[in-house]
Formats: structure tokens, C-alpha cells, sequence
């Protein structure tokens, strides 16, 4: 079942809306976002299951489609490894934000391919690797 968050767990705002992302490899993740801050809204970002999300949006008569693309990185820079469509990878990763801050978010990072993202988790930080 998905619950709605009711306020934005960085500002309190309450213009929470679904919006999607587009990764590199093209895969999509859907989560909160809140219109107020600009920001996920739920911390850390809860990624809806996307069976679950069908089935919910299936009963108000929308699809996965229409709800709003909030960024495309599907035609952004290639792997700085091995060329392939990367995705950008933060170096801290938001799932360690209480070991580097709130602000995980503005460390730099690089654009890596699926496979070179989940080798980089593998070998620095295979406790996230599921």
C-alpha cells in the first residue's frame, strides 16, 4: 500500500505531487516531490514500487506516463569509465547522509553506467549493495 506523505519532510510545505526521474540507462524511479522546496520530499526518498503504483493510479484512471518528468538524465554524459549512458553518481551516497550531512546532495559526483555504479557500491560500499 503506498501512503501519501502529508508534508514535505525538509520545509513542512504540503504541495506534495508524484513525479518521475529518468536515469541514464533509461529505468525510471517515481517518488514524492515537493513543489514548495523543490526537493524529494520524503528523506531518505522512498522509490515507489511501480506494480503498487500501477494498480493505485489504474483506479483514479492515470497512468505512469503522465505523471510530470522531473528530470531526464536518459541523454546526458556517458560513463566517465567506459563510455556507455551514465547516470549521475553522488560520492556520498544519500542512504550515509547522517554520516556526511543533510546536504549530501551538493558533493560532487561523476556520471557512471549501471554496471560501473553497482561495481563502485560492490567495492566501497558494499553494505548498500542489496
Amino acid at each position: 500500500m503506498i501512503s501519501i506523505p502529508t508534508e514535505c519532510a525538509h520545509c513542512g510545505g504540503h504541495d506534495v505531487r508524484l513525479r518521475r526521474l529518468r536515469n541514464g540507462n533509461a529505468s525510471e524511479h517515481i517518488a514524492f516531490y515537493c513543489l514548495d522546496c523543490e526537493r524529494w520530499a520524503e528523506y531518505p526518498i522512498r522509490w515507489l514500487k511501480r506494480s503498487e503504483l500501477e494498480e493505485r493510479l489504474a483506479k483514479q484512471g492515470t497512468r505512469i506516463d503522465q505523471i510530470p518528468l522531473l528530470d531526464d538524465y536518459s541523454d546526458r554524459q556517458p560513463c566517465i569509465i567506459c563510455g556507455a549512458p551514465g547516470e549521475l553518481h553522488h560520492w556520498a551516497p544519500q542512504s550515509m547522509s547522517e554520516n556526511f550531512a543533510p546536504d549530501w546532495f551538493k558533493w560532487p559526483g561523476a556520471y557512471l553506467c549501471r554496471d560501473h555504479h553497482m561495481l563502485w557500491h560492490h567495492v566501497v560500499t558494499p553494505e548498500l549493495v542489496r
